[in-house]
């Protein structure tokens, strides 16, 4: 008999075995060195991803969202509402008691990428949680915010960073991944259907023209008739512009920050192509305009005492009339940036410093110490469309919030494990969060890393933490508040299995419609 003869009567239950253990081998090889899935449990990172929520559908808009939902927790049915028509409109009784829990989402994690590539800014990173690496909670997932050998300060929601003595520069987010994070506030397209079912009463969308004279609102739209200056004007007062999501309206009452990062959009029709169309917005002691006319974009920045602090102009698409244009205006990460039909025409980027972003954001002057300053609220923008020559429409105006990174306190479990002496200050209860403060500017090291969640009016991140764990501090890092790069896992690559339901008492339904890269 042949050596071939002999192998193919071998029996087939021992190929299978051994072709079974080859895969399984393989396999743990793979999740070992290469990917590895694991499930967001809490909404730390909502909404980019989410832990244990509700998903909850407006009557009155139609409109989906997710809700943080926490079995643990009590609550009132009342709750719940309709963040697109303002925060004191609930859902009505039926949606709100349907409570049908959809698990976290899981994630695929490139173990092997950063043996071979140092973390980016803003990547979403997984790693051994400093504090508590033996726990339940060993695994967390969080945006990373600081590098090493840099000094970070987190100053009006934005990120600060230096190395050595070189001052202070904003750490602006990639195009790519900004465009991912933005967080609708308001959208003129979602409108009651039944106002006389409305829990209060229906004010309309929080947009209000000047001269009133001058405008007619027809539902999603609104229409000037005047050749004439006329605006429509933001009415804060209706619908502030913070950082409240709505992720987060079964979770405890926190203080809500204003912010100016925002992404304002609308679609304009114009009856004659002599329009002129221009967005303004009024922050951190200056003006902001994107204005549009003929072929002529032009970005300007000027100071409330009407200097001009800069100009930018590009050419853009024609007006032209009864013709529609999407116009988008960004102001985020100390940066204008204007899009026309999707496409990017012009941007105008300027550099504040944290002292005088503070001032600024806080109306302070000069004069006033950063110290005093920190204590006062930071002001409200105030938004305006501006039409004059020609008669037009605007509608689909949509507005979008950035990210804040919140100048919370910490915790008195940031002393939970042992402090190092020297470090008593440094992580003493009720004092500014780290690098939250010119007195505890985040200082890393050269192996060190600062990661945030992004809901972080609700995340424990690198602000938080306090003291490492005991097995980190003797055998790998005893600094407060940071990530050793030993402790780093991966890079949070996608979302293979999204929000899943239970069925037959088994997470095993997912909702395929938001597979999706993590930005």
């Amino acid at each position: 008999m042949s050596s071939g003869e002999q192998n193919t009567s071998q029996p087939q239950y021992i190929e299978t075995f051994q072709s079974l253990l080859f895969a399984f081998v393989l396999a743990m090889v793979f999740r070992g060195f290469v990917v590895e899935g694991f499930v967001i449990p809490t909404g730390s990172m909502a909404p980019t991803l989410r832990g244990m929520h509700l998903q909850k559908k407006s009557p009155q808009t139609g409109q989906t969202f997710a809700v943080g939902f926490d079995n643990a927790r009590a609550f009132s049915p009342d709750r719940f509402s309709d963040p697109l028509l303002g925060r004191r409109q609930s859902l009505g009784a039926t949606e709100s008691k349907r409570l049908d829990p959809k698990m976290g989402d899981r994630v695929l994690v490139l173990k092997s990428l950063y043996p071979f590539f140092e973390p980016k800014r803003y990547d979403v990173v997984v790693f051994k949680n400093p504090t508590d690496t033996q726990g339940a909670a060993a695994n967390y997932i969080k945006r990373l915010i600081g590098l090493p050998g840099e000094t970070i300060t987190i100053v009006d929601g934005d990120i600060f960073a230096k190395k050595g003595e070189n001052p202070y520069t904003i750490q602006r987010k990639p195009e790519h991944i900004q465009q991912a994070l933005w967080r609708t506030l308001s959208d003129t397209d979602a409108i009651p259907i039944d106002t006389l079912a409305l829990s209060n009463p229906w004010r309309g969308q929080p947009w209000r023209g000047t001269p009133s004279s001058a405008w007619e609102a027809q539902e999603r739209l609104w229409r000037c008739d005047s050749d004439a200056i006329a605006s429509l004007r933001w009415d804060a007062k209706e619908l502030p512009v913070n950082d409240w999501i709505p992720y987060n309206m079964l979770m405890p009452a926190v203080r809500q920050y204003p912010l100016s990062d925002v992404n304002i959009s609308a679609t304009i029709v114009p009856e004659k192509a002599s329009l002129s169309v221009t967005f303004e917005m009024h922050s951190r002691g200056h003006t902001f305009d994107w204005t549009i006319e003929g072929t002529e974009a032009t970005l300007t920045m000027t100071r409330d005492n009407g200097d001009v602090v800069e100009r930018v102009a590009a050419v853009c698409p024609e007006m032209e009339a009864h013709k529609p244009i999407r116009m988008e205006c960004w102001h985020v990460d100390q940066e204008m940036v204007l899009y026309i039909n999707r496409k990017r025409i012009a941007s105008l980027a300027y550099d504040f410093g944290p002292d005088k972003r503070i001032r600024l954001a806080t109306n302070s002057l000069d004069s006033t110490p950063v110290e005093e300053a920190l204590k006062q609220d930071i002001q409200q923008p105030t938004f305006d469309w501006i039409v004059s020559g020609s008669p037009c429409s605007i509608s689909n105006i949509e507005v979008a919030t950035d990210l804040y990174y919140r100048p919370s306190l910490l915790p008195s479990r940031s002393t939970k494990n042992p402090t190092k002496p020297g470090n008593e200050a440094l992580v003493l209860p009720g004092s500014p969060s780290y690098g939250s403060h010119p007195d505890k500017p985040a200082v890393l090291g050269d192996d060190h890393f600062m990661l945030a969640g992004d809901n972080s009016a609700f995340s424990l991140d690198g602000r938080l933490w306090g003291n490492p764990d005991e097995f980190v501090s003797a055998q790998i890092d005893d600094t407060p508040f940071l990530v050793n790069r030993d402790l780093l896992i991966g890079k949070a690559w996608s979302v293979y299995w999204p929000a899943p339901k239970k069925a037959f008492g088994f997470p095993i339904v997912p909702d395929f419609s938001k597979v999706r890269f993590i930005r």
